[in-house]
């Protein structure tokens, strides 16, 4: 199939659900800022070249916002992602296992940047946000915990507060496979757990999620943002975005990893 094509069926044939979550916004050195309740619902039309996605955020204080946007296959599904309606520097890269990323296409000095990269599990779904502000410095994390069968989720805790440590040691191995900014998937190859990224600051959210990015990010400098999951305690999901030194995207794996 057309990778075009195949980015676009592999958005639909995953993430069309009603995923009921929990937002937990932190700053810069880890401190919770704000947590809020959601629902983001995505549904399509029969043919599935339409999408509806609709975006309800539940505060603490009682009052709600929404946000909605529509995508249709041949408007918005684009040779290096899938276009995003909110923030046009941004495209969707799928894999067929519902892991994705939205990722913005080019890091600019003065403009903000940030990533949304996806894990997936049978009726979970989590995605972390990592953003920078104008002058590429850290900015905030956010760990979005869903669940497609419902609200209070049997799976996910209500802890919000991040840990000061997690173990990731040991022989994790598995299978990656990586996408490019032409939205090529390569065959699956043998993997290793990646974390100890020098120059970077690890954030161990509640869970098993785990943030590991820099600081700083600048063009002239390539650098990584990666994150994984302890789906359980001997399986883990990992997602590694890459951009090189111009500051484009590069590639987003997804490492699939069993405790040896």
């Amino acid at each position: 199939m057309d990778p075009q094509e195949q980015n676009w069926k592999n958005l639909t044939a995953k993430h069309l659900r009603d995923w009921h979550g929990i937002w937990t916004r932190y700053d810069a050195q880890g401190e919770v800022t704000e947590s809020f309740r959601s629902l983001r619902s995505l549904s399509s039309d029969r043919a599935q070249t339409k999408i509806a996605h609709r975006n309800l955020y539940m505060y603490p204080e009682g009052n709600t916002e929404e946000k909605s946007w529509e995508y249709n296959q041949g408007t918005h599904s684009l040779p290096d992602g899938q276009f995003n309606p909110a923030l046009s520097t941004m495209r969707g890269v799928f894999l067929a296992s519902g892991h994705a990323g939205w990722v913005t296409t080019q890091l600019k000095t003065d403009s903000y940047f940030g990533a949304e990269l996806f894990f997936m599990h049978e009726d979970l779904r989590h995605s972390v946000v990592i953003l920078y502000d104008e002058q590429g410095n850290l900015l905030r994390t956010v760990n979005i915990r869903e669940d497609a069968a419902g609200f209070p989720s049997q799976y996910w805790s209500t802890a919000l507060q991040q840990l000061p440590d997690r173990n990731l040691s040991g022989n994790w191995q598995g299978t990656s496979v990586t996408i490019t900014p032409d939205l090529n998937i390569s065959e699956p190859v043998p993997s290793k757990l990646h974390w100890n990224w020098e120059g970077h600051h690890a954030f161990f959210l509640p869970d098993g999620v785990s943030i590991s990015c820099p600081d700083r990010v600048i063009v002239g400098t390539p650098f990584i943002l990666a994150a994984n999951w302890l789906v359980t305690p001997s399986d883990m999901h990992e997602l590694i975005l890459k951009y090189d030194e111009s500051g484009a995207f590069y590639s987003l794996t997804l490492d699939l990893l069993h405790l040896i």
